[in-house]
């Protein structure tokens, strides 16, 4: 029997020891219906849920931008309306034309760059030399002509 002088008015005089896993509960905790069994604790059935995020291919705008201005117009403009046309197929669901269009824009805009470096070196380089044989040898060639022309002056 429990000690008289620690029972507490409103409480039971003695106190179960706490159950054991696996074993079941003591009478009278959770709910219970008649007639039913009580299961306390038992595993429930997770929902599985899958989240999907797709990520925006690159449109390489600023680059076609870029190429287009500094570079070399014609195959530019080609760039960009390429670049243009990722975002909108990407926003209506077609994710493989976005992500074909991201692909052409950035081919496009590479060309273009090559395309413009190979320009820039026609005109700052090769112009430049040409012309300067083309202007040495009308100088040497009217040079020539004055000696053949003149020559009887000289005595």
């Amino acid at each position: 029997m429990a000690d008289p002088s620690k029972d507490l008015p409103g409480q039971p005089a003695e106190v179960p020891p706490p159950a054991a896993y696996g074993t079941a509960p003591p009478p009278g905790y959770g709910y219970s219906m008649a007639g039913q069994t009580t299961i306390i604790g038992a595993p429930q059935p997770m929902a599985m849920t899958t989240i999907i995020h797709k990520t925006t291919p690159s449109n390489y705008l600023g680059l076609a931008i870029f190429s287009m201005l500094c570079c070399f117009l014609p195959t530019g403009i080609v760039a960009v309306v390429y670049a243009a046309q990722v975002d909108g197929a990407f926003a209506s669901g077609d994710e493989g034309a976005a992500r074909d269009y991201s692909e052409k824009a950035k081919c496009w805009s590479i060309a273009t760059i090559v395309t413009g470096v190979i320009v820039d070196v026609l005109l700052v380089i090769v112009i430049p030399v040409v012309w300067f044989f083309v202007w040495a040898g009308a100088v040497a060639d009217a040079t020539n002509d004055w000696d053949d022309d003149y020559s009887n002056w000289w005595g």
